[in-house]
């Protein structure tokens, strides 16, 4: 009772501020207005996901019943799609279908021989399957395949990968009415006690879990381990691609545009302090470093462990036809208590993809103005000057 009094009387003095109390308000309903959105559209985001693994499910039924005839290239294709998320080394390994009869040879990781052959053997239009291939032990430093370039994977794709929900359709089918089962006999009881609340509850909480593509734990992003959320967004700028990539290669830009960065400090090569203004203008402060710059190409960055707001992302550029460059960023962010605070940050006006957006479009503004100048084009602008004074 006491925590909520003061809960109250601290929003009250919040949002009823002589100054700034109608701002907040503005801001709160214009927060509370997008998360009831994204709310409606995730559910009907689920709906149509539920329907698209039905029609999966019944589409498999079928292939079991009805024997497919598939043209060779196709079922050729199919392998390899599927290959590609089991071997280590896909391109080493070739795929040939005769009328359904696949052969693989090539090389491959002994350890991933066994998968490998079943993940094939259950491709639709696969007959049968010939084994091929040569194997080799993983730690063998004499192997091929000790000796072929081993590709590094994308940060953001590993964070998708790990925070992604591989649940088969089928599987999603039963937990949800499995759940829908329990909640509807714990909620119908007529005298319901803490055992019928507790069914009722965990079945709720498969019919949630059944229709989620993110496991819970990236969900709710309140551990480190947890990506957190992911932003992407692009933007045409009509601006050189020396200079866009010039501006991200060096932090220190940053605050001339993005809104919501206050100041950024270098602390040493690459390594940076990070300095923002935080819902209801609070400032928040963290240390990243860039950890991959390719001149004109991408700018590569990630906050160090235990930052506030851990964060990493790449910031891509793509040169078009007319001149103009093509800027994307992908990023993942946990903001402090992970999902808690992004619901937090949200009422009160601070969405992260919504202060992106206006962010872009004032770098846009800022390099389409002409007010950016690069350091190498004020470089040549000063030894332009410099020879025309010593020639006069």
């Amino acid at each position: 009772m006491l925590l909520g009094g003061l809960s109250a009387a601290a929003a009250a003095f919040y949002f009823g501020d002589p100054r700034r109390g109608a701002k907040r308000r503005a801001d709160f309903a214009r927060g509370a207005g997008n998360v009831f959105g994204k709310v409606k559209a995730e559910s009907d985001k689920s709906i149509r996901d539920l329907q698209n693994q039905l029609s999966g499910i019944s589409a498999r039924l079928r292939s079991h019943f009805e024997p497919e005839d598939a043209a060779d290239r196709v079922v050729e294709e199919r392998v390899r799609s599927r290959i590609g998320r089991i071997v280590s080394y896909a391109r080493r390994i070739r795929v040939l279908s005769d009328h359904g009869v696949v052969t693989l040879w090539g090389q491959a990781f002994t350890g991933e021989a066994a998968e490998l052959l079943r993940a094939v053997s259950a491709v639709p239009g696969v007959r049968e399957v010939r084994d091929h291939l040569e194997l080799f032990e993983a730690g063998d430093p004499n192997s091929p395949l000790a000796k072929a370039p081993v590709r590094h994977e994308d940060p953001l794709r590993h964070a998708r990968k790990q925070s992604r929900l591989n649940w088969s359709p089928a599987k999603r089918l039963a937990i949800g009415a499995a759940g829908a089962g329990l909640a509807v006999y714990g909620m119908t009881r007529k005298n319901k006690d803490f055992v019928d609340r507790a069914l009722a509850a965990v079945g709720t909480s498969m019919i949630i879990s059944s229709t989620m593509r993110r496991n819970l734990s990236a969900t709710l992003a309140f551990g480190e381990e947890a990506p957190g959320f992911e932003i992407e967004r692009t933007i045409k700028i009509n601006a050189p691609i020396s200079d866009l990539y010039d501006f991200w290669a060096n932090p220190e830009n940053y605050p001339r545009a993005l809104s919501h960065v206050a100041r950024i400090d270098r602390l040493g090569e690459n390594l940076y302090r990070w300095t923002i203004n935080g819902p209801a203008g609070v400032p928040v402060g963290w240390e990243g470093i860039i950890t991959r710059a390719i001149p004109n190409t991408l700018v590569e960055w990630k906050s160090l462990p235990g930052s506030t707001i851990g964060n990493f992302g790449i910031v891509r550029f793509h040169p078009d036809y007319d001149a103009t460059t093509h800027v994307q960023i992908r990023m993942f962010y946990r903001p402090p208590a992970g999902i808690l605070g992004r619901f937090l940050a949200e009422l009160l006006g601070a969405d992260a993809g919504d202060i992106l957006d206006q962010d872009l479009s004032n770098l846009k503004a800022l390099f389409e103005s002409g007010d950016y100048i690069s350091e190498e084009r004020r470089k040549k602008r000063e030894e332009a000057e410099l020879l025309r004074t010593a020639t006069t």
